[in-house]
């Protein structure tokens, strides 16, 4: 596969450029080079790698952006709660991140602000809390299937947002040709996890609503 070279401009203000870039520079595909460059009207990335992580590198940028104007925008409107808190609150941790994620699919506002181990979400504590319980229930009941972090994520987020069991939500999968299933059992994600959990969580709409 070649390697190729493509360069990004991202109109933004200053607070936005610097959110930005804290909020994608570790999240982005293992590149060979991912270069960040501030400017008085943006931010100009550069990306050199394999064609395929080029482009799920710009949609994970895109989909970072529009969530952090959204959050930015209407910040005022938005609850700050605590991951502590909520962690103390349901006895058991969670990855913030894939909760911001299942909660955006709901069609909720929600941002990790990592700086401040927050959330800021126009979701209420309590819903928060029972969302949480659910991420951390099946984050640690989905580990011992899941080949790495990226599928366990991808699991997790399928079966609470569709309530299916797992291994329902695996055949799906399969057959959408989302995941491999190892010898060993293990499942694997074989796209970039939010991408395949965008496809199925799609399918999984277009057959409740035919």
């Amino acid at each position: 596969m070649p390697l190729v070279k493509r360069r990004f401009f991202v109109p933004c203000r200053e607070e936005e450029c610097s959110k930005l870039y804290e909020l994608v520079k570790d999240r982005l595909p293992p590149l060979s080079h991912a270069e960040f460059s501030f400017t008085s009207k943006g931010l100009f990335i550069e990306i050199y790698g394999y064609e395929t992580d080029v482009k799920s590198a710009w949609l994970e940028i895109r989909r970072v952006l529009k969530s952090l104007k959204e959050a930015l925008s209407a910040r005022r409107g938005l609850k700050k709660h605590s991951v502590e808190l909520i962690n103390q609150t349901i006895r058991k941790t969670f990855p913030p991140g894939l909760l911001v994620e299942i909660a955006r699919r709901l069609g909720r506002e929600a941002v990790f602000a990592r700086g401040e181990n927050a959330i800021l979400s126009d979701m209420s504590f309590e819903e928060i809390t029972r969302l949480a319980e659910l991420v951390a229930e099946n984050n640690a009941s989905l580990a011992k299937i899941s080949k790495n972090t990226s599928t366990r994520y991808y699991l997790v987020a399928c079966v609470v947002l569709t309530g299916l069991p797992v291994e329902e939500v695996v055949e799906i999968s399969r057959s959408l040709g989302l995941v491999d299933v190892e010898e060993d059992g293990r499942v694997v994600v074989k796209l970039e996890w939010r991408s395949a959990l965008d496809k199925f969580y799609r399918n999984s709409k277009q057959q409740s609503s035919s």
